[in-house]
This record gives structure tokens, sequence and C-alpha cells, in this order.
């Protein structure tokens, strides 16, 4: 019956990491859709259910400690246990970066972009895809998926170097609207770090799989 217990408990961690994945994800996802369609309403609702991917980050942290104090894990699945909560606390700043780019949305003036939105989105696109892929390969323990997605992210890099030059041109052209051009690269930016932050998850799937703490930046 312990061990019954200690195995539901871990397969429920593993469902509520699945979930507040799924929740900073689509964040992310309605942050750029937001942004693109200048959607203000959208963008308010977002910034308040941020404290509910808040919570659900700190019931994961909170099982994790309970599970280490009340079944005295070891090996492998302390390690689990132990990346679970710094990979929790990414999927936190990964919703905080989805809020960012809701305020950065309600910070611009009603109206359409000083240029159509083409690259943030695709930016997105790639970072959603990269989280999935990086919780898949944690909770399936595959370490040569997590050991791909640094490719991924140089391409997000170049994403958002080619916006900022972008951005810079338009501005040359049209002084009046710096300010709308420096909103939406903090907004490039955003998700430029959510790439970051998914590499640190793929450092902890190494750790995970082998014990060793690697730097795959």
């Amino acid at each position: 019956m312990v061990r019954e217990t200690y195995e539901a408990e871990m397969n429920n961690l593993r469902e509520e990491l699945l979930k507040l994945s799924r929740m900073a994800e689509n964040a992310l996802d309605k942050s750029v859709k937001i942004l693109k369609d200048r959607l203000f309403t959208e963008g308010e609702e977002l910034i308040l259910n941020d404290e509910r991917i808040n919570l659900q980050c700190h019931d994961i942290e909170e099982q994790c400690l309970n599970i280490i104090a009340t079944q005295q894990p070891v090996a492998g699945d302390l390690r689990f246990l132990f990346a679970t909560m710094q990979i929790a606390m990414e999927l936190e700043r990964i919703a905080d970066y989805a809020k960012g780019i809701a305020v950065i949305n309600s910070k611009i003036p009603p109206g359409t972009h000083m240029k159509p939105l083409i690259d943030i989105p695709r930016m997105q696109k790639k970072a959603g895809e990269m989280l999935n892929l990086s919780i898949d390969a944690f909770l399936d323990r595959d370490i040569s998926v997590a050991e791909k997605l640094p490719v991924m992210d140089v391409e997000i890099d170049l994403l958002y170097e080619q916006i900022y030059r972008e951005l810079i041109t338009h501005v040359m052209q049209n002084p009046d609207r710096i300010a709308d051009a420096m909103l939406l690269t903090f907004a490039a930016h955003n998700l430029e770090r959510v790439g970051d932050r998914v590499i640190n998850i793929c450092e902890r799937v190494v750790y995970l799989c082998t014990g060793e703490v690697v730097d795959m930046s």
C-alpha cells in the first residue's frame, strides 16, 4: 500500500507539471495573439489569470517537498523531484514573459502596429514547440530530444536579431514611432528569453538522466 501511494503521488506530480506546462504555453500563445490583434480586454484577462499559474507552480513545489519528507525517495526519483521544482519555476517565468507581452500591448496606443507582426508570431510558435518537446523529454527521460533543442533556440535568437534590425529601419523612417518600436522589441526579447528558459529545462533533463550538471546555452 505504501508503494502504491508513492507511485500515485509521483504520477500525479507528472500530470500537474504537464498541466502547468500547458498553462504556460497557452498563455504564451494568447499573449502574441493579443499583441498582434490589439485585444485589450483579453490582455487584461491574461494578466489577471497569471495568478493561477503562480499557484499551480507553488502547489507543485509543495507536492515535491511533501514526497521528499514523507517518502524519502532516493537516486533517480530524488533527482526527478528536485528537477521538477526547478522546471516548475522555469514554467512560471515563461508565463511571466507572456504576461509581460500583454502588458506591452496595453502600453502601445490603439491602432495598427508600425509594421505587420510576422516574425514575433514565428518566434512564439518556435518557442511553444520547444517548450512542448522539452517537457515531453523530461517526462519521458529522453535525453536525445533535449540535446536537439539548442539548435532551435539559435533560430529564435536569429529571428530576434532580424526583428531588431527591421524595427531600427522603421524608426529611421518614422521617428515618431520610436516608443512603439521599443515596446515591440521588448516583446520580442521576452520570446527570446522563453527560448533560454526552455534550454534550462533541457539541462534538467540531462541532470535527471545522468546526474550531471551541464550548460547547454
